[in-house]
């Protein structure tokens, strides 16, 4: 896996990086993350760093990085410049690479020239290669595109050739001194050893270039490579930072999904175990991983059936689990409050993040609206704050006194409990028996009392 640190970490990188570490623990191989560096106005370190703790949070380990060292390294690419530097020179000798002294005015010329022409792709001219312009010290390095067809395996979708003649001599090192991406890229697979390069579909144009670049070297192929298929909404289109907010990994740490939920769902994004099987745990997921059941159309994503498989492993918590997990997200609350109200939470949660809403334990934080009582509501409330008064403050004892009051009366259940729980948390809040609770005995006979007055 080789992301580039030029904004935070999303959704497509995370499952690329899961499929990456699926296949390389089901072969007994190395997982290696790799920071593709190269473009130096973009980089940032808190982008980086993100890069770890996001995968990290999702319980994606591997074996050789650049925070973790391995027997390749270094695994920057801003630290690799010399080896890049090297091979461009050997390319430039063999005549399979050449100086290009334009200028970004002339090369601009040449596009709009392309456009007038109505030409369907752009092409440098090979201006450098066959006339460069005198007196020029400026350049950047071009590769010379052989003529012919590359061919490659891909194993996802089969074989795969590509016309030579429709790619262009591709800049392979900047006037910088620094490389392309797709020039780094593929030397550093080599070197490294990489066997299989596994990555998103948009990656799929770029791969004729670097095996191109791999054969001119005369550096090897990796074993295998493959595309994963797009994610995109339900618009349709890619989740792309711009267009969908729901691409930032960090997010769903924000909104409280736990972390092995949504790489369980990240799995099934474009990928089935041909089986009924929906809920994996890590080892289950490397066991049933086979990379022909990658599908090539794009995987759509899905909330609804993110939340359903959140729900599902929250609902295996433990209560201590759960409340471990919940204190993050209701740092105002003390712990024994969030470890009482976890079991009453636990059926009712989609994410950890919701626990803090109004229909869940916002009301702790604060009363909700006084609501005006109907016909017959305030006799029963009442009744409910006698009986109450006398209680030992614990959920059996308060479920059992207004049952008790419930049948002398002769009340249904629901228009008894609604004046009571509307006065103390609103509307919608967790069974009555925690509602009340949860809160301290005078705060909770307290918010009724004020609704009779």
């Amino acid at each position: 896996m080789a992301p580039s640190p030029t904004g935070y970490v999303h959704l497509g990188s995370a499952r690329t990086a899961l499929f990456n570490l699926l296949f390389a623990r089901g072969r007994g191989g190395a997982f290696v993350l790799r920071i593709d560096d190269t473009d130096l106005d973009r980089n940032q370190p808190d982008y980086e760093q993100a890069i770890y703790d996001g995968f990290r949070w999702l319980g994606l380990e591997w074996d050789e990085g650049a925070d973790v060292g391995g027997p390749f390294g270094p695994y920057r690419q801003s630290e690799r410049l010399d080896t890049y530097r090297e091979q461009a020179a050997r390319l430039i000798e063999s005549r399979a690479a050449y100086r290009c002294y334009c200028t970004p005015e002339e090369l601009e010329a040449e596009r709009q020239a392309a456009r007038a022409a109505r030409r369907p792709r752009y092409k440098y001219s090979r201006r450098c290669l066959v006339d460069p312009p005198k007196g020029r010290t400026s350049f950047a390095t071009r590769f010379q595109v052989p003529p012919g067809e590359t061919v490659f395996t891909d194993l996802i979708r089969g074989e795969l050739r590509f016309d030579n003649d429709e790619f262009g001599d591709p800049v392979i090192m900047k006037s910088s001194g620094w490389p392309t991406y797709n020039f780094a890229s593929p030397i550093d697979d080599a070197l490294m050893r990489i066997t299989h390069v596994l990555r998103g579909e948009e990656h799929l144009p770029n791969s004729p270039l670097q095996l191109m670049f791999l054969d001119a070297m005369g550096l090897p192929r990796p074993e295998g490579l493959a595309h994963f298929p797009v994610i995109v909404g339900k618009d349709g289109k890619k989740l792309s930072k711009r267009h969908h907010p729901e691409t930032r990994l960090g997010l769903y740490r924000e909104l409280g999904y736990l972390p092995e939920a949504l790489r369980n769902y990240l799995a099934l994004l474009g990928w089935n175990p041909g089986t009924e099987q929906e809920i994996f745990s890590l080892d289950e997921l490397v066991a049933a991983f086979d990379i022909a059941r990658v599908q090539r159309a794009n995987a759509m994503f899905d909330w609804d059936k993110l939340d359903w498989i959140d729900g599902q492993y929250i609902r295996a918590l433990s209560d201590d689990q759960l409340a471990e997990r919940l204190a993050p997200y209701l740092p105002r609350l003390p712990a024994a409050t969030v470890r009482a109200a976890a079991p009453a939470l636990k059926e009712r949660l989609v994410r950890l993040g919701d626990a803090a809403d109004a229909q869940h334990l916002g009301y702790l934080a604060e009363p909700p609206p006084v609501p005006a009582l109907q016909d017959g509501q305030r006799e029963m409330l009442e009744a409910a704050v006698e009986r109450l008064e006398a209680v030992e403050w614990s959920k059996p004892e308060i479920e059992a006194a207004l049952e008790e009051v419930r049948a002398a009366h002769g009340w249904s259940r629901g228009k008894f409990l609604t004046p009571i729980r509307e006065s103390v948390a609103g509307r919608v809040a967790p069974p009555i028996g925690d509602t009340l609770a949860l809160l301290p005995k005078t705060e909770a006979l307290g918010r009724m009392r004020r609704v009779l007055t």
